[in-house]
């Protein structure tokens, strides 16, 4: 698992699934956490120390935490009651995830041209703001 295929394949899921703060920043903490342990397998953490690191309510951190699984990033096995702790795993990327839709990059055929989304209904004026 390499970290900048890890920040990458967040960036992109984001973009699909568009986290919240708290979710961000959860999953940084987490590969950091990591990071920190030479990259275990599985993480242990305590819930109520979690989600003071993340300054979240433990409700809030719980829901982060469904939605960076749901997304694919991580994996859990929540603990509960006194001293079980949760157990994290950042999932490595899938390989089968495709780019966003946002970039546009046409080529036209016969002038071996990049035309940049002008065939597409991108009006170029020349100005800074296109």
């Amino acid at each position: 698992m390499n970290l900048f295929d890890l920040l990458a394949n967040f960036w992109r899921v984001d973009e699909q699934r568009n986290f919240s703060g708290n979710e961000t920043r959860l999953y940084f903490f987490l590969i950091h956490l990591a990071n920190r342990s030479y990259w275990p397998e599985w993480l242990e953490y305590p819930d109520k120390r979690m989600a003071a690191n993340a300054n979240v309510s433990l409700t809030v951190l719980k829901s982060a935490r469904e939605r960076l699984k749901s997304g694919g990033l991580i994996n859990y096995i929540a603990g509960g009651g006194h001293r079980v702790k949760t157990k994290y795993q950042i999932l490595a990327p899938k390989s089968d995830l495709k780019p966003s839709p946002y970039y546009i990059n046409t080529k036209n055929k016969k002038s071996n041209i990049k035309s940049n989304g002008k065939e597409k209904g991108f009006v170029h004026t020349g100005s800074d703001f296109d």
